[in-house]
């Protein structure tokens, strides 16, 4: 039984219990669980306080109270217990991301990912990265990785003033170039054929953003593209994923492979994330 299923059986009894979401985020020093539509905040509330006893290095804890949503890909959130504070400093892989969770979008759960992109990057690469958030991609990649040189977009406001600091203080100036505003106009205005490697991190997007990260990439190169794929099972996914997305492509370019391909998580009930590695040759 995982740590908040057995709080919830503590503080809520067995009934309750079973409708709690079963696994809690971890963001730097702030944890974050979900609210079950019929589970009262209140009793939200006193599992918040048990997180606070039980995990001595969470110093915050809030409940995510909708799903992700909107332009900026937020959620609604209920301080629960703790520091009345959003802000914090998420480490992975060795880099430090300042974020607030209420005005940025992050995931633990990318965790994998970032690494795993990290290494498939070859020294001396120029990289877009369209939907940056605070930078973690893009940072990441340039503290594993020599000289490449990284075009890091995001159209949030505060997800750029946040990298613009992570920049700073992971010392990767030279390597990660912020850029505020839309992937797509950026690109036009000034990306066009400069990629050897585009990253689409962004499901929502992944299919009506495709011809511009097609656009941005010399005359080959290799794209990462996250999607949202509804499936019985992960095989299903992967395999509907995988054609959904060549249909796509054959819009744009004659010559492309899938160089593989992987389910990040469940995001829901017959829902998946899904990574697809591609090398492409216009």
């Amino acid at each position: 039984m995982s740590l908040i299923r057995k709080l919830a059986h503590k503080v809520l009894g067995d009934k309750k219990a079973k409708k709690v979401w079963s696994r809690i985020e971890i963001v730097g020093d702030i944890a974050i669980i979900r609210k079950p539509p019929d589970v009262n905040i209140e009793d939200i509330k006193a599992i918040g306080e048990e997180i606070l006893k039980e995990l001595p290095y969470v110093k915050s804890v809030w409940c995510a109270t909708s799903e992700v949503r909107g332009v900026y890909r937020l959620r609604n959130y209920v301080h629960l217990a703790g520091e009345y504070r959003s802000e914090t400093v998420y480490v992975e892989h060795g880099c430090k991301f300042k974020l607030d969770i209420t005005k940025v979008y992050v995931s633990p759960a990318l965790n994998y990912e970032h690494k795993r992109i990290a290494e498939m990057v070859k020294p001396g690469e120029t990289i877009v990265n369209m939907f940056a958030g605070v930078g973690i991609f893009s940072i990441i990649i340039a503290r594993k990785v020599s000289l490449v040189k990284v075009f890091s977009i995001d159209i949030n406001p505060y997800a750029y003033k946040y990298m613009v600091e992570n920049v700073r203080i992971n010392k990767v100036e030279d390597y990660v170039i912020p850029i505020l505003g839309d992937a797509a106009e950026i690109i036009l205005e000034k990306l066009v054929h400069v990629a050897d490697r585009v990253l689409m991190p962004l499901p929502e997007l992944a299919i009506s953003y495709l011809k511009y990260a097609i656009l941005s990439l010399k005359n080959r190169g290799f794209l990462h593209t996250y999607l949202f794929i509804r499936a019985d099972n992960r095989g299903e996914g992967l395999e509907k994923a995988e054609k959904t997305y060549s249909q796509e492509l054959k819009k744009y370019v004659e010559n492309y492979k899938l160089i593989s391909s992987r389910v990040v998580r469940s995001v829901g009930p017959r829902k998946y994330q899904v990574v697809l590695d591609y090398y492409i040759e216009k």
